[in-house]
Formats: C-alpha cells, structure tokens, sequence
C-alpha cells in the first residue's frame, strides 16, 4: 500500500505500508489511519482510494477515466473518504482493482491510444484498451507463483536479479511458449536441479521466471501479438516481461507505475463534485 499527500499540484514522496485486511477483501481502515495519520488536521481531509475498497466493482466494457469515486463512511471524523471502482468480468471470470487506475493515468497522458495493456505484479493483468475502453481482461499469478516458490528453492526475493537477457533465462521462456503444459515438470526440473546439476541460485531464479512468464505469454497470445503493448509496473517486477516481449520481438511503451497511479488519482479527484 502506497500513499501520497497533493497539496497545490504536487505530491509528496510516497508512504508505504502493508494492508493486513486483504483476506477480508478491503481496505483496513485502521493500517490507513496508521499510515496517514501525521498528514491529517482538525478539518476533513479528502482521501482518494484506489484498490480493494467499499466501492462496488463495475462491469466491461467501461471507460476508466469516467469511474466516479464513490463516498463512504470511515470511524475517523478526520477524513471524507472516496472509494475508485474496480471492473468486474464475467466471461473469463476476473476482477480489476488498482490497475484500473493507473490505466486511466496512462490514457490521459496518452491521448488515442489503443492496444494492450500488461501491468506486472503479484497479479499481472492484461487489457484490452479500444476507444478509451478496456473492452476485457485476464489476470494472471505468475509473481505469486515465484513467491510461493522462491523458498521453496532457496531463492531471494526477484529485486535482487538485475540481469534478464541471459541463457538461462531465454531457454526457459522459449521452452514454456512452446510447451506451456509442461509448465509443471519444469518447475520440478528446478526442485532437483541445484544437487542434481549443480546450477546457480543466478540461473535458478531466471529458469523459475522464465518457465512462469513464458507460460504466460503463451496464455496471453492474443493479448501481445500484433499488438501495440504498454508495460506499467516497478521496474524490477517489469523487466523479466519486457526482456520476454523484446525476445518476441515485440516493441513496448514502458510506463513508471507510481506516475501512472498519481495521472488516475488526479483524473478521479476532478469527478467529485
């Protein structure tokens, strides 16, 4: 969780904190207070929420820069809080929250633009923009696959790789595109590769993201293809999928997340009346 104070245009450096509520499927409302306590007065401050909040989800086709934030109460009498709608899909199943957001950022910074969205995370999700719509979606858990995993094969968290464009890492993610239904077996050759062949927790690492974001792209297809394509995300969670598009020759508009989220908040702010 990430907060920012805008005062007279400007934002501050942003404050993070960990919602601990995100079983319970919202916002906590106490780790809020906690986080942006030191920023609240006397008055009512106006606080823009954008994630898993109280406001109900809307279904695509939708426009992201015309979700109107939706008032609800909180215990504090010190803020007046506004919740973003997320977007609801039916067919595949599938739920967007924050990303919603930071699409509708990129699209006002972006006049016209149409093409395909992916936003790398935990949940990666790819959208379908036409018209100024996301016309669909589809989600996908290969960062909280590797995380779940990464213990598993005594491995550190992925900001300590820095180098994508390797061997090990290419002969991964051409193996998952072309046979993603072994994507199982490959994750197992990785259980047993450190004593059986000796490879580095380095290659390890890059196979394990490899085999994940190759398996991906290959579910995705039709989602990058042919497509125009614009990365939004944390430069260390970004870079396996942009060296993986680039090894598919496909060219990509990357996107710093945290200006993408300000452009959305900002786009919201100005629909409340």
């Amino acid at each position: 969780m990430q907060a920012w104070l805008i005062h007279d245009g400007s934002a501050s450096a942003p404050l993070s904190g960990e919602n601990t509520a995100l079983a319970a499927q919202d916002l906590s409302e106490q780790v809020l207070i906690d986080l942006i306590g030191d920023w609240l007065g006397p008055r009512p401050t106006l606080v823009l929420i954008s994630g898993k909040t109280k406001a109900q989800v809307r279904p695509v086709p939708a426009v992201p820069n015309e979700l109107h934030p939706v008032r609800f109460s909180v215990a504090d009498a010190r803020v007046r809080a506004y919740g973003l709608p997320g977007l609801a899909q039916s067919s595949p199943p599938d739920l967007m929250h924050s990303d919603a957001t930071r699409i509708a950022g990129f699209l006002s910074l972006n006049q016209g633009w149409d093409g395909v969205i992916c936003q790398p995370g935990v949940y990666t999700s790819w959208a379908q923009i036409s018209a100024g719509e996301i016309v669909s979606f589809q989600t996908f858990l290969s960062g909280e696959m590797a995380r779940l995993l990464a213990p598993t094969l005594s491995l550190p968290d992925i900001t300590t790789q820095t180098d994508w464009a390797t061997p090990a890492y290419s002969r991964a993610l051409e193996d998952a595109l072309a046979r993603p239904e072994r994507l199982a077996t490959a994750l197992n050759a990785l259980r047993i590769g450190a004593p059986v062949q000796n490879v580095s927790k380095h290659d390890t690492q890059a196979r394990l993201w490899g085999a994940l974001v190759g398996a991906e792209l290959a579910a995705a297809r039709p989602y990058w293809l042919g497509q125009q394509l614009a990365v939004i995300g944390p430069a260390d969670i970004s870079n396996p999928y942009c060296e993986a598009l680039k090894h598919q020759g496909v060219p990509v508009t990357v996107a710093d997340a945290d200006r993408m989220t300000l452009a959305g908040l900002a786009l919201a702010r100005r629909l409340i009346t």
